[in-house]
Order: structure tokens, then sequence, then C-alpha cells
């Protein structure tokens, strides 16, 4: 089934691109991409504070006798290299966590179970550290004249939406009601064999659920450096912008990071929100009274940066010789 809708959406996201490019003037496109000269390579180096930021935060996701085992440098490589796995294996982006998983036991002698539990904790810290990113954006954009009411009132109902899905999730891993839910699924469709599938993932769920209560300032900081990743996404386009020949102000750099955020989030569905990122920006720029070419370039600008960090990651593992197939295998197997 995931064979089946994954090239449905990656369909849709290259409709939503061929639409945002049609939309604009490649020319004008074109010539402020070559504009922005050795700007690139300071681009690609400023996503490298974001990536630290999001190690930092993976770090203190994992419970305080698990992180001491921990590296940072390797624990950036594993992100890396796991990321890029993410966008070339077909489970979307779910396909590089079982591959960082199969590394941290290769490295550090974690089980499966503990690097998923940290991997769901890290993915849930990130997201919520988003929601108190994207509130200053939405504080920042209502206070700005000119704007559509329609597009602040969309702006704020997406945000609102977002954050209870998250905190919906959160409660749900605190709570270990995953875990009940199971135990209640076993009472009433009992079975002759044991089911080892639903004994691991309840396991797992208390993992969680552990982490959640016994380390609250483990969880905080993972918030923060989460948030602070999150910020220095706003230094990146900054640079991308100033070689652009387009500085903007502190408060519009935060509504722009902030919306295109809300937009990926809104569009995970879609391999690498192609089509959705450029639509958005396009919008997003349009909305704040700037051109819209100028949203396509920094857009394009990104899927650059993309490419080279994926590159990179590909590049780290391929010393290690990992196939998607032989990690998915040895997870199994575990």
């Amino acid at each position: 089934m995931t064979r089946l809708i994954k090239p449905l959406f990656l369909i849709c996201g290259v409709v939503l691109f061929i639409w945002a490019v049609r939309s604009v003037d490649l020319n004008t496109v074109g010539g402020l991409i070559w504009s922005m000269g050795a700007g690139f390579l300071l681009v690609i180096l400023a996503y490298g504070a974001v990536a630290w930021f999001d190690a930092l935060s993976w770090k203190y996701a994992f419970k305080p006798e698990e992180a001491g085992k921990l590296s940072l440098p390797s624990l950036l490589r594993i992100r890396t290299i796991g990321e890029a796995f993410n966008v070339i294996t077909p489970l979307g982006t779910m396909g590089g966590e079982p591959v960082k998983a199969h590394l941290l036991k290769e490295q550090y002698g974690l089980t499966y179970k503990q690097g998923a539990a940290s991997q769901v904790v890290a993915r849930t810290t990130l997201l919520v550290s988003l929601i108190l990113f994207m509130i200053p954006g939405i504080i920042f954009l209502y206070k700005l004249d000119g704007i559509s009411e329609t597009f602040k009132v969309s702006s704020l109902t997406g945000l609102i939406t977002f954050s209870i899905l998250i905190l919906l999730f959160l409660l749900f891993q605190i709570t270990g009601t995953l875990s009940r839910m199971v135990s209640w699924l076993n009472r009433l469709f009992p079975t002759p064999s044991p089911r080892p599938s639903l004994e691991h993932l309840v396991e797992l769920c208390g993992m969680m659920s552990g982490y959640y209560r016994k380390h609250r300032k483990w969880f905080l900081m993972s918030v923060t450096y989460g948030l602070l990743g999150w910020v220095a996404g706003i230094v990146e386009l900054y640079i991308t912008l100033y070689f652009l020949g387009a500085p903007l102000t502190f408060q519009e750099l935060w509504i722009i990071e902030a919306l295109l955020q809300l937009v990926r989030v809104g569009s995970f569905f879609i391999p690498l929100s192609l089509g959705a990122q450029e639509g958005g920006l396009i919008l997003i720029f349009a909305s704040l009274g700037m051109a819209g070419p100028l949203g396509l370039t920094v857009s394009l600008v990104r899927r650059i940066r993309e490419l080279v960090w994926i590159a990179g990651g590909l590049w780290l593992s391929w010393g290690m010789a990992l196939k998607p197939s032989d990690v998915q295998m040895d997870t199994e197997g575990s």
C-alpha cells in the first residue's frame, strides 16, 4: 500500500511544483539564483547549525544512562545518514528511522527498542518546539498592516489545528494509552499463541511513558534545543535573502520561516513537500507584499541545500555499505 500511495502523493507534488513554476517569471528566478554566487556555500554551512541543534535535541531524548554513551558528532552523523535514507527509500520520512536504530546498535550497543523510543520522543519534542517557534511568527503576522485578514485567520487556524494534534500525540505517549489499548485488544481477541509484535509495542510504549515521567528536565532540554534549531533556520533564511538582495526585518524573517514550516508539516504526506513548499513560499511572499519569483527562488535554494546534505549523508553511509533492505531485515530479526 505504501508503494502505491507514495507515488500518488509524489505525482500531486509534481503537479503543484509545475503550477508554482509556471506562475512566476522563470527568467527572474534564474537571475536571482545566479546572483547568489558564493552565498550558496554559506547557506549550506548555515544549515549545519540547524542539524547540530537537532542532534543535541535528539541526545536529550534518550534516558540519561543511554545519553552518557553517545557522542554528539556521531549522533549528528547518524542523523545526517538517516535523513538521507528518509528521502531515497519507499517509506518516505520513516525510511531512515530503522537506519538510525541500526547504527545506534552497531556503534553504541543500544537495543532497537531504545533507538526507536528515542526517535519517537525526539520527533515529538521537535514538533512541540515547532509550536513554540510558530507562535511568535503568527503574533508578528497579526501585527503587520496590509495583510489579508483571510491569510491571517488561515495561518492561525493552521497553527491551532497543528498544536492540538501534537499535544494530543504527546499526551497519548505520556499516559501510555497505546499500551492499554493493546492490552484491551488482547483480552477482547485472545489467541492461543503469543503475539511478540504486540508485546514489543507495549514495552516500547512503556519506555516512552517512563521517559516523560522520570526525565522531565531532559524533555525540556530536548524541546529547548529543538527550538534553537528552528531559530537557526531564520539565520539560513536571512543569509539566502541577503545574497538575493532582499534583506528583511527580523519579524518578517520569523513570519516567513514559521509559515513555511507550517506548510511543510501540513504537506508531510508529499515527499519533501515537493510543490507544496514552492507554492507556499510564493503565496507567503505575495501575501507579505513581495515578489512571487523571490519566494520560488528561496525554495529552490533550499532544494539545492537539501540535495547537498542528502549527498553528504549518502557519502557518510557509503563506507558502511548500508542498504535499506538489509537494515529492515536486521530490524525485523531483532
